[in-house]
């Protein structure tokens, strides 16, 4: 950083992406969680490979009215006599802290951890099993079943180690912990339960995560995990600043309908549309559909009519107007949708469940543009 303020280079320019991110992780509040290699290697083959007991559907679905009775029930069939802990995580906002907590309603423990604000819940999730299993193995409590609301984190924990994208040093020390507690001959159960489904303990370590947001024991360490994310936030923030400020300057057909940067491509989200009509509707959202007027301003096309030779060749036309349609796309459209509307507004809508009708359509009245 020295280096780069000291030349004389740089003092018109902005400095480069990688040395601004550099200095964002020198001034994070919290240590970073750091190693000499892969974190893998720091623990045993036998632990990575090691598959705990673990339940991922209890036969217990999320807002289940009899939720609470039904978990009772099954922790008589299963676990009868075992020591049951709930774990929980919580985070009001961005710029909170992370809340942990792991319950135990027989001995009424309750510990509680606030991680860094940066901290995701997946961390805090991970955080409050992790400290659930060290007080297993500490006090070699034989039998004990931990529930958890956090599916994802049980799934990282299935998962294999080696072909995970990411290697989170939390699931590592929560497998090496579980493999530990095997080796002592310490039985332990992880299983997933719905959350705010009025199950107990569940609602008990809630409550307790989120006064752990606050006042619970500091767990200072960050993790590459988490400032992935923050990159990651921070990119789409300074893209989407960068977006306003431009879009009265150039782009202003998409900046119409596209009023802010989505983390994904609304294709993502609504994947059922096939090809064909996600290109199509790709094509009119950037202005560069094989519309009539649009080839015939290219060039490409000697007059701007529509092939029916009513009108020009516009969206609006092709979608609302003409006669080849078997139905006018106005007769698609729910009462919901404001009308009158030109085929720009609609195409605001694509970021909704509407853009269902809108492929349909497509589909169904063969439009190739």
């Amino acid at each position: 950083m020295e280096y780069i303020s000291s030349k004389h280079y740089w003092t018109h320019k902005e400095s480069p992406c990688l040395s601004n991110s550099l200095v964002t992780l020198l001034h994070l509040p919290y240590p970073v969680s750091q190693f000499k290699s892969c974190p893998i290697f720091d623990i045993p083959y036998d632990a990575i490979i090691f598959q705990p007991n673990i339940h991922l559907d209890l036969g217990i679905e999320k807002d289940c009215p009899i939720a609470n009775s039904k978990v009772s029930r099954v922790i008589d069939n299963l676990w009868k006599g075992w020591l049951i802990i709930y774990t929980d995580a919580s985070k009001k906002s961005d710029e909170s802290c992370t809340g942990a907590a792991v319950w135990i309603p027989r001995f009424k423990i309750i510990l509680n951890f606030k991680c860094p604000s940066i901290s995701s819940t997946f961390t805090g999730e991970a955080t409050a099993i992790h400290e659930a299993l060290i007080y297993i193995e500490a006090h070699n409590l034989n039998k004990s079943v931990i529930l958890t609301d956090s599916k994802r984190c049980l799934l990282a924990i299935l998962s294999n180690q080696f072909q995970s994208k990411y290697k989170i040093p939390l699931i590592l020390k929560i497998k090496h912990t579980l493999y530990r507690c095997h080796l002592k001959g310490i039985q332990v159960s992880l299983a997933w339960i719905p959350g705010h489904s009025g199950i107990k303990g569940n609602e008990t370590a809630d409550l307790m995560a989120k006064n752990a947001s606050r006042n619970g024991l500091p767990c200072n360490l960050t993790y590459s995990s988490d400032i992935v994310l923050l990159a990651k936030k921070k990119l789409n923030n300074n893209w989407n600043t960068l977006w306003k400020a431009t879009q009265n300057i150039k782009g202003k057909h998409y900046a119409a309908i596209q009023c802010a940067i989505l983390p994904k491509p609304w294709f993502f989200k609504f994947n059922k549309a096939n090809k064909h009509s996600t290109s199509t509707i790709c094509r009119l959202r950037i202005g560069h559909a094989c519309t009539p007027v649009h080839l015939a301003k290219l060039r490409i096309r000697d007059s701007s009519l529509c092939e029916c030779g009513l009108d020009e060749g516009t969206s609006d036309h092709i979608f609302f107007n003409c006669p080849k349609l078997s139905c006018s796309l106005y007769d698609y459209l729910p009462p919901d949708i404001p009308r009158p509307i030109n085929f720009d507004s609609l195409l605001t809508y694509t970021n909704t469940p509407y853009v269902y009708i809108l492929c349909d359509f497509i589909n169904t009245n063969g439009i190739k543009v």
